[in-house]
């Protein structure tokens, strides 16, 4: 059993919970093995992250029973070594040079070990669904080499399962979550002072992540992510990359994104105008916050998901008389109106009509609620969005240190 580790991603003793959460909602479901490739969940269970992006096969498998077993790339092998609490002897090296000995093909040991474990007939789950799953390190290919090794295994989905895990977040995580997020309102609100005619969207950003940087938040890779948008005057209401385009009088800006910390990631927005807001503008803007404050009144345990989307359908479900005699033709074009947040950017569930699962304390969501000029995007109102975590009494706003008042730039 290793003692200790000199760089450890995560706390030994949340290792060990995580690990006996899952190991237990597995026995509790007949699933006999977790089959993880998703870069994610391989931080999530084993404390492994990759310091850069690169494309060899990783993954895990983690057992009802006993330790999980940590498969990587040979040039990843000390690192994992030095990272992770998964016991070395369960770090599993494939390729490299032929002086290292270690198998050349990967998919073979994850045949081997699952064999070993007694599954040749078991209950593997695996990451067969979801859109938090859009880095899986597997190849199709690959994935189907290892089911065939395994002919009489039965191959079950587990997504649900697994985020049953990941999606009540523990105190450590939400310790983690509360600095980065106080980080990032850090930094838009100093980026927000520093806003000058005629600079560019390149030296704003640079501004906001050096003091995302100079906070503590430099991880590798560095997640963090703040996305401009402008309005049909400046390339319409898209997430595109920050340009060498000076900032001129009468522009709007979206702050939308965050900082990084361990992997752990913020999803925020706040609106600054260079210049006074128009008519419609100001309108929009009053709506989109009076949609935001009736989602915050249904965030509470034992509410349903879905309660939070109806919420807001009581703002923003139909054009106020005054807006259509603007010509304003629809408030609101999503589908969904906020989603989880952790490892991933946008982790389940999503808010939205359709799903009634129940809130429960641990859970943190951003809320994101649109009030937009949608037909013609002639101009963009008000998108605000704030990082909630569910408590025993309601929740906590992550982000609410800064104004949802309107940022005026003069």
């Amino acid at each position: 059993m290793k003692k200790d580790i000199p760089f450890p991603e995560i706390p030994r003793e949340e290792y060990d919970l995580r690990l006996k959460k899952i190991q237990r909602k597995m026995k509790e479901k007949g699933v006999d093995a977790l089959l993880l490739f998703a870069k994610e969940d391989l931080t999530y269970f084993t404390g492994f992250r990759k310091t850069w992006y690169f494309p060899l096969l990783h993954g895990a498998i983690v057992p009802q029973k006993g330790s999980p077993i940590l498969i990587v790339p040979q040039i990843c092998h000390v690192l994992a070594m030095h990272m992770s609490w998964v016991e070395d002897e369960n770090i599993l090296p494939w390729g490299g040079a032929d002086h290292w000995h270690f198998p050349q093909e990967p998919t073979g040991i994850y045949i081997n070990k699952l064999k070993e474990l007694g599954l040749e007939k078991g209950v593997i789950g695996t990451e067969e669904g979801g859109p938090a799953y859009i880095y899986i390190e597997a190849s199709f290919s690959e994935f189907e080499k290892i089911k065939k090794g395994l002919p009489k295994a039965t191959f079950t989905n587990g997504t649900d399962l697994i985020w049953s895990s990941r999606s009540i977040k523990t105190d450590w995580e939400i310790d983690v979550m509360r600095e980065v997020c106080k980080i990032t309102v850090n930094g838009i609100q100093e980026a927000i002072k520093k806003i000058k005619i005629g600079m560019t969207e390149r030296e704003l950003l640079y501004m906001l992540e050096k003091s995302f940087i100079d906070q503590g938040a430099y991880d590798t890779p560095m997640h963090g992510e703040m996305m401009f948008r402008g309005g049909a005057r400046h390339y319409s209401m898209s997430t595109g990359r920050p340009s060498n385009k000076k900032l001129e009088a009468g522009r709007q800006l979206y702050f939308d994104g965050g900082a990084s910390l361990k992997g752990y990631r913020v999803d925020m927005q706040r609106m600054v105008w260079l210049g006074e807001q128009s008519k419609l503008e100001k309108r929009l803007f009053d709506i989109a916050e009076e949609g935001q404050k009736a989602t915050e009144k249904a965030i509470k345990p034992g509410a349903k998901i879905s309660d939070i989307h109806a919420a807001a359908l009581t703002v923003i479900r139909d054009v106020p008389k005054d807006l259509k005699a603007q010509g304003v033709e629809c408030l609101y074009s999503n589908l969904f109106m906020g989603h989880s947040i952790g490892l991933c950017f946008h982790e389940p569930p999503w808010i939205t009509a359709m799903d009634h699962r129940i809130l429960e304390p641990g859970m943190i969501f951003t809320i994101e609620i649109p009030a937009l000029d949608i037909p013609e995007f002639r101009e963009l109102g008000n998108y605000p969005e704030d990082v909630y975590l569910v408590t025993k009494d309601g929740y906590e706003n992550l982000t609410g240190a800064i104004s949802r008042e309107p940022w005026i730039v003069k």
